[in-house]
């Protein structure tokens, strides 16, 4: 290369030869990058959308487990390929890539630094915390690398030391605008907590955080959620901090995770103001946060509420009310929850209500139990819908004098949803605390006759009942363990199920069978290869929604085809033959998910293939994510959900394939037993 140079034109330098200094460095440098071929220059552009050929074959090489491949594109000098493949990793989970990875923590590229650092939280390693804390770039001034370093800080809650934790919330130096910072910070002491690691100190700093005018909604949120699902809290010296901020807040998704916060105190002050929030809220789902949380404080005072809310119109209110009496319900009331139940219309709340019931009266209430069990044959005889039997006999579990008529019904029933339902029923039975009080000296020989029945059901190789059985002899407190001489049932039951497709049964047998060895931690078949996405059907896919068509009403889902194509298309292939059409919602948790996907409507049943996990960096932060349900990793097969409020607690363990973006009340109008009525997928290409 050469540059025409004008030496008149340096002349005037000779008078000021610092002047001549600079350009003359100026110069040098155009002269180095005009000799630097283009495929040499630094790249830092990343495109990650899935219609590139870097795409496909990334996500292929993932597909196939081809963990050597993979690794070798950490090192690519395209930093689309880097982080492409860095993301794989997120999902793929190997410990092999963690030494590529730690190098990518100073890529020059910023989207492949933050998304290097999720992998290896996500991978999870105790061994990676050095090298994250060196990846941390503490010279920033001007803000530019924070969302790396903020990917970084939430990587090192998910395996760091405790000591970490503590420099974390006491570090100085982050400005008010520094906000994926900050963010970041809430996230590490969130995952921190969910370890185990949390203090008194670092609690404080939750606090500050969340009574900072300035910070953002993310970081108050995580910084909520840090209180709300964190066990063993100690919230003495905030706890009045944390209630008056729960009265203020305005956003439902802070504050029922500040009401839920409020668990870890008995203080009679915030009990008058959960009270007080029961009577001012609207929204259902701070609603339901606040009958669990009364939970926490002196009982009597709750009874009125209680009450009233067993009588709710709307059901998942009903339902938590239910759950509540369940929990700490008087058995002096037993008859006032009994008439509400009897009045209810909805057959989930009123079986919910029964369970209550039964479960909150001791074996000495004899002649009051007498009376709620008749009342719920007459319930069982009466109702013809599936899922509300299901919840009966769920109910006739709480009393460990029903399992004959359990499995009597499960005898004479030919459904195999509610043969599942009533052996789930039967090993609630087999943990009451009450079982060796009621039958005394024939307490063994009652456990061997539920035992035999579970025997036979495990041998139908029907995958539900099998599951349901399994798990009865997996369960330490069902006493079963010291009855069983001989492991052959199970083992004859797991050779006759399908792999992959019956997954989850296979799963609880093993469970089963490494209890009764004395297995600490059973060893789980994996599921194999799983279902190579269909590029050929992909670019018609680009811009589709489903509209979900309900008896509730409809809704939409907005799909992610960049983060989740092998999710998308799995559930538009679903949808275009008709795979959900007529199905039940079958599992609703109030404020948190329904699901649906089961053709049986029981949590079992499927397809016989698998899908593999999708566990990109999307966040659970808002409501209406729709993500896939599995049974560990790269178990998705057809069964999905959609979430009522944020839920950080799934980020990073369930696919996230797309979010509904219209509709929302009719997610919040469903129950069990509510059906899907056709998925249409519109603006196909």
């Amino acid at each position: 290369y050469y540059i025409k140079i004008d030496t008149d034109y340096f002349r005037q330098f000779a008078v000021n030869p610092m002047k001549y200094y600079i350009v003359s460095l100026v110069l040098y440098a155009l002269l180095i990058c005009s000799c630097v071929p283009e495929s040499k220059k630094t790249l830092t552009n990343v495109d990650s959308r899935f219609n590139s050929k870097e795409f496909r074959e990334i996500r292929d090489l993932e597909q196939g487990g081809y963990t050597d491949s993979l690794i070798l594109m950490l090192s690519s000098d395209d930093p689309t390929q880097r982080y492409l493949a860095a993301q794989a990793f997120a999902s793929h989970q190997n410990p092999e890539a963690l030494d590529t990875l730690y190098q990518l923590l100073d890529d020059p590229a910023l989207k492949v630094r933050s998304i290097a650092a999720y992998a290896i939280g996500q991978i999870g390693q105790e061994s990676s915390e050095q090298a994250l804390i060196k990846g941390f770039r503490q010279r920033d001034t001007m803000s530019v690398d924070n969302a790396g370093n903020g990917e970084i800080l939430r990587a090192l809650g998910k395996l760091g030391a405790a000591k970490n934790a503590r420099f974390i919330a006491t570090a100085d130096g982050y400005r008010a605008d520094d906000t994926l910072l900050i963010e970041g910070q809430m996230k590490s002491l969130y995952h921190f907590a969910q370890r185990g690691i949390h203090s008194p100190e670092i609690t404080q700093k939750v606090v500050e955080t969340l009574r900072e005018n300035s910070s953002s909604t993310t970081a108050k949120l995580y910084a909520a959620h840090y209180l709300a699902r964190t066990n063993n809290l100690d919230i003495e010296k905030v706890k009045f901090q944390i209630s008056e901020s729960m009265v203020k807040e305005q956003n439902p998704y802070i504050k029922m995770a500040l009401v839920t916060g409020l668990r870890h105190t008995s203080d009679p002050e915030i009990h008058s103001a959960i009270l007080n929030q029961l009577v001012l809220e609207q929204d259902y789902r701070v609603i339901c946060n606040l009958i669990r949380t009364l939970g926490s404080f002196e009982k009597t005072r709750n009874v009125p509420v209680i009450l009233e809310l067993l009588k709710a119109k709307n059901t998942h209110v009903a339902r938590t009310a239910a759950e509540y009496v369940r929990n700490h319900g008087d058995p002096k009331n037993a008859h006032k929850y009994r008439d509400i139940a009897k009045d209810s219309i909805d057959p989930i709340v009123k079986g919910e209500i029964y369970a209550a019931v039964l479960n909150s009266l001791p074996y000495y209430y004899a002649k009051t139990k007498n009376a709620t069990r008749w009342q719920v044959q007459q319930a069982i005889s009466q109702d013809s819908s599936q899922h509300g039997i299901m919840g009966y006999l769920s109910a006739m579990g709480n009393g460990p004098e029903n399992y004959p008529f359990i499995i009597d019904y499960i005898n004479k029933s030919e459904n195999p949803v509610i043969k599942t339902a009533g052996i789930q029923a039967l090993g609630s039975i087999l943990t009451h605390s009450d079982f060796n009080a009621i039958y005394q000296s024939v307490s063994r020989s009652n456990r061997r006759k539920i035992l035999a029945f579970l025997q036979e059901a495990i041998l139908t190789n029907d995958e539900g009942q099998v599951a349901a059985a399994a798990d009865i002899i997996s369960d330490p407190n069902s006493g079963l363990k010291v009855l069983i001489d001989s492991t052959t049932f199970l083992l004859d039951a797991k050779a006759k199920l399908q792999m992959p497709g019956q997954i989850e049964s296979v799963h609880a047998v093993e469970r089963a069978l490494a209890h009764l060895r004395g297995v600490t931690e059973a060893e789980l078949s994996k599921p194999g290869s799983a279902n190579a996405i269909n590029w050929k059907v992909l670019p018609e896919y680009n811009n589709t929604k489903a509209i979900v068509k309900t008896t509730k009403g409809n809704f939409t889902i907005d799909f992610y085809l960049n983060e989740a194509p092998g999710s998308v298309t799995n559930f538009i292939e679903l949808a275009k033959s008709k795979f959900y059409t007529d199905m039940y919602f079958h599992r609703v948790v109030p404020n948190f998910v329904i699901q649906t996907g089961s053709p049986r409507g029981d949590n079992y049943g499927g397809k016989d293939y698998t899908i593999k996990s999708e566990l990109g960096p999307l966040s659970y932060d808002d409501q209406g994510y729709v993500g896939m349900a599995s049974a560990g990793l790269h178990t998705e097969s057809t069964q999905w959900f959609v979430t009522h409020s944020p839920a950080p607690h799934l980020d990073g363990k369930y696919t996230i394939f797309g979010k509904v973006s219209a509709g929302m009340d009719v997610v919040h109008a469903i129950g069990v037993g509510d059906k899907i009525i056709d998925v249409i997928i519109s603006n196909l290409q």
